[in-house]
């Protein structure tokens, strides 16, 4: 058994990963939760609640005690590098064993502008003189079910969901990422055909609750939830949802042309260093746990869109602005 804390964990994706290790627990770990804020609800099931101001030093330095790996899954922005950089300080002092910075993403946050922080924070791990790792997933999987209307099943009113979309996303907000779900549109980074990783938000969270047991974690660990390229996902749509897409391509000169558009530039980063192979983490936690077997692309877009009725595809380029 080892004390694990979370940071970050009291809403979103962090909270679907907290809920998940509450499930697979079976006391197997001390779960402590970093918090802001009280948080009576996640104290009544079993979890060391520590409530923290992370510009407080010492204070973060107290509430480390004992806690052997931590888990960050701070958001992103300037006041989440500001915490990130102060929980590494404290983790160093308290004498933290092992550190996990909120990664949660592609190979690597180069060229990528809203990143930096995030560039920033793992150099900053790096020289920490901790044992750390870089918990990668590719896409989330998860963003495929943006827009369904299907109800939420009977573990979604377990995590207190109220409907299907929130219990698929399970803690990401509604995104049209290049794929509109609804809409039936498709707005390719080159020709779409680069190959890339999905993993679902939960696969992500048991992929990480396994990594616990591991004794020494390397410098990076890649989970696989399915390889997939974006016209692939469009054909399983067609399939599933029984209607035509309209698809557009971008090749790679024009958007580059494009990345400084007002409201899309992470939009345009992103899909160049998607068709760079940005998206292609590794799989070394599906090698290190093969009984592990991920939802994959066709089980996740059978699940929350067979069956929906919906109107012939319609372009709508607005969606896709971030």
């Amino acid at each position: 058994m080892v004390t694990v804390a979370l940071v970050g964990a009291s809403t979103g994706f962090g909270r679907t990963m907290l809920m998940n290790f509450l499930h697979h627990n079976d006391n197997k770990h001390k779960l402590v939760l970093l918090s802001r804020s009280e948080q009576p609800e996640l104290l009544a099931q079993g979890v060391d609640v520590r409530p923290v101001d992370y510009s407080n030093h010492s204070q973060l330095v107290k509430a480390l005690d004992d806690v052997h790996t931590v888990l960050s899954l701070i958001g992103g922005g300037p006041p989440a590098l500001a915490a990130q950089l102060e929980l590494i300080k404290a983790c160093q002092e308290a004498g933290v064993k092992r550190f996990a910075p909120s990664e949660y993403a592609g190979v690597s946050n180069e060229g990528i502008d809203l990143y930096a922080s995030k560039k920033e924070v793992w150099e900053a791990t790096k020289t920490s003189g901790l044992e750390y790792t870089r918990f990668s997933c590719g896409l989330f999987m998860s963003a495929l079910a943006t827009g369904t209307p299907k109800p939420v099943t009977e573990l979604g009113k377990r995590e207190g969901m109220k409907s299907g979309e929130e219990e698929a996303l399970a803690g990401m907000r509604r995104w049209n990422f290049v794929v509109n779900m609804k809409a039936g549109t498709a707005d390719y980074p080159g020709d779409g055909t680069a190959p890339m990783v999905l993993t679902d938000m939960r696969g992500i969270s048991l992929f990480v609750f396994r990594a616990l047991d591991m004794e020494k974690w390397p410098e990076t660990l890649g989970m696989r939830g399915d390889v997939k390229s974006f016209r692939e996902i469009v054909e399983i749509c067609e399939k599933v949802q029984g209607r035509k897409w309209l698809t557009k391509t971008n090749p790679l000169e024009e958007l580059s042309a494009r990345v400084d558009d007002p409201g899309k530039k992470f939009y345009n980063q992103v899909r160049l260093r998607l068709a760079e192979g940005w998206a292609m983490v590794g799989d070394e936690l599906n090698k290190e746990f093969p009984d592990m077997k991920p939802i994959t692309c066709e089980e996740f877009i059978d699940k929350w869109w067979s069956g929906v009725k919906l109107d012939e595809a319609s372009w709508e380029e607005d969606v896709y602005a971030t």
